[in-house]
This record gives structure tokens, C-alpha cells and sequence, in this order.
């Protein structure tokens, strides 16, 4: 019988005899739809577990996603356009207009202009809310349910 009232297992503890057998690349769990130049994306759980808490429509969550997916030296601003962002969703460029003016709004990202005028944006913001916000992305966690 499992006690509702433990903490959540670890992979090593459920699905894993080694922590050696845990570890699988992401080329190898996505099953060749991650190759050389294919790329991926990596978003933090606590930000998926507080998307509602940033209010942030699924709409505006996919944004974040696509603009993240530019974001990998936190040094530097990334500058994909919002066309190109658009065309992936198969929305209208104002649709990601609004949404990144809503997340700048709240404070979750910034956008800047470059002297060429390149619009550039930035997460120095989202990364230092979602640390601080760490406990209750773990609080969110312990109320997640798994299985059918």
C-alpha cells in the first residue's frame, strides 16, 4: 500500500536499479527527432507548475517557450522576431505582440532595443522570480497527482 503522505519517490527509487540506467540522453528519449541541429528546449518545471500563479494563458506560455527556445548564454538578449514566432503557431503576429507585452507588464521578461534597432529581450527577471518562487513550485508539486 503506498502512504499518500510520503514524499514523492525519486526516479532512482521507482523506475531505476542504478542512477547509471537513469541516465538517457535527450537524442536517445526523443528517438531521433533530436539530431545534430535539431535543438531543444529547456524550461524549468517550477515554471510549468507556476504558469497559472504568472497567470499566463497557454497562448502566452507557448510564447515564453519559442522565446526561450533562443535563450541559452544568460549574458546575452535573444532577438527572435515575432514573425517567425507567429508562423510556428500558426497565429497572427499581434497574438504575440500582446502576449510578450503582457509578460513585460507582469514582469517576467524585458524587451530592449539595440542601437539598430533590433527588439531584444531578456529573462534575467523570470530566472530570479522562479528562484524566489521556489518554494512554492515545490508546494505545487507535492499536490501534482500521477497515473490515470
Amino acid at each position: 500500500m503506498i502512504d499518500p503522505n510520503a514524499p514523492p519517490a525519486t526516479v532512482a527509487d521507482s523506475d531505476f536499479e542504478t542512477l547509471e540506467e537513469a541516465k538517457v540522453t535527450v537524442k536517445e528519449k526523443w528517438q531521433g527527432a533530436v539530431n545534430e541541429g535539431s535543438g531543444f528546449v529547456a524550461v524549468p518545471m517550477s515554471l510549468l507548475r507556476l504558469q497559472s500563479k504568472y497567470k499566463l494563458t497557454p497562448t502566452e506560455m507557448l510564447v515564453l517557450i519559442n522565446l526561450l527556445a533562443h535563450w541559452w548564454d544568460p549574458k546575452r538578449p535573444v532577438f527572435p522576431r515575432s514573425t517567425t514566432i507567429a508562423k510556428r503557431m500558426g497565429v497572427d503576429l499581434r497574438t504575440i505582440q500582446r502576449a510578450t507585452r503582457k509578460m513585460e507588464k507582469a514582469g517576467l521578461i524585458e524587451r530592449d532595443k539595440l542601437a539598430d534597432g533590433k527588439r531584444v529581450f531578456s529573462f534575467d527577471i523570470l530566472a530570479k522570480r522562479l528562484a524566489h518562487d521556489m518554494p512554492l513550485a515545490f508546494a505545487a508539486q507535492g499536490q501534482e497527482t500521477f497515473g490515470s
